[in-house]
């Protein structure tokens, strides 16, 4: 017989415990824009969620889009300022962040019921399921002002689990609105962080455009495997962990904390990244553990 086929055989073989082991549990997935930027990336990731769903794993996905949101800031003659990961947004940025974040979140839902005939839908601002505040940022003994930069405040979980009994793929910009009604634009790390910590999801899963966190970026074979919460502090001194990196280790660290069961770092350049980070025995990014 064809070893090729056998091999196949193994890896649904192997598949099946977790297949089993996840069913009807909840996964939070999120994604910058830069995946965006590669259309074979984005549908091999997209494919892979349909497929959790088809096993019958609820997902929500967070959606980012900063290099979308850069390009068109630059346009209008402005340049991005980040402020430790975090993105300066005046009004006219929030305007700008609200429109590229809602299209790439609605092109997602579209991409799901024409291309796969998947159930799919939007969470959207105006359902308040997730209410922001704004934060209030200090670097040392200075208070820096982020304009309208948000922090999760609330998750009616309640009204999200009801929306994954009827479209177990739900996609969410993170863009939400005070008790008060004013829109903040909020790191999506930390809106997946958010979600997760509230549902007590099964597994939160970051996905980049890098392999995890490495000691050396340049080198793969740096990848660190298992990050332990006591590590962080030092690799960020030593800037191991830095810019865009930051958001996602803080979140996770916080995830963990607050009962999620797993958090990963995985990369979207590796095909299936997400099914062999699940249904594998060994990972192919960078797991945080207390």
């Amino acid at each position: 017989m064809d070893e090729e086929v056998v091999k196949k055989a193994d890896v649904l073989v192997e598949a099946y415990p977790y297949i089993k082991k996840y069913r009807d549990k909840i996964f939070v997935i999120k994604f910058g824009g830069s995946i965006f930027k590669l259309p074979q990336i984005k549908d091999s990731i997209l494919n892979d969620i349909a497929f959790l769903e088809v096993v019958g794993i609820k997902t929500i996905i967070v959606c980012g889009g900063g290099p979308f949101i850069n390009d068109e800031i630059e346009k209008r003659g402005k340049k991005p300022d980040f402020v430790e990961g975090l993105r300066v947004t005046d009004e006219e940025t929030l305007n700008i962040v609200k429109d590229v974040l809602s299209g790439i979140r609605d092109r997602i839902v579209e991409y799901y019921r024409s291309s796969l005939n998947v159930t799919a839908a939007a969470l959207l601002p105006e359902e308040k399921f997730m209410l922001a505040r704004k934060i209030h940022y200090q670097q040392g003994e200075k208070v820096i002002n982020l304009g309208f930069v948000g922090q999760v405040a609330s998750v009616n979980s309640d009204y999200i689990k009801s929306r994954l009994e009827k479209e177990r793929i739900l996609v969410a910009a993170p863009i939400s609105s005070s008790e008060d009604n004013v829109m903040y634009n909020i790191n999506a790390d930390s809106v997946a962080s958010g979600l997760a910590e509230a549902l007590q999801v099964e597994k939160l899963i970051y996905i980049t455009d890098v392999l995890g966190v490495m000691r050396n970026p340049e080198n793969p074979q740096t990848l660190i495997s298992v990050l332990r919460q006591s590590e962080v502090e030092e690799l960020v001194s030593s800037k191991v962990i830095k810019s865009g990196m930051i958001p996602k280790v803080s979140a996770g660290i916080s995830a963990i904390r607050k009962g999620v069961k797993k958090v990963h770092i995985i990369s979207g350049n590796i095909q299936h990244s997400i099914v062999l980070e699940v249904f594998t025995e060994h990972g192919v990014g960078t797991e945080i553990t207390e």
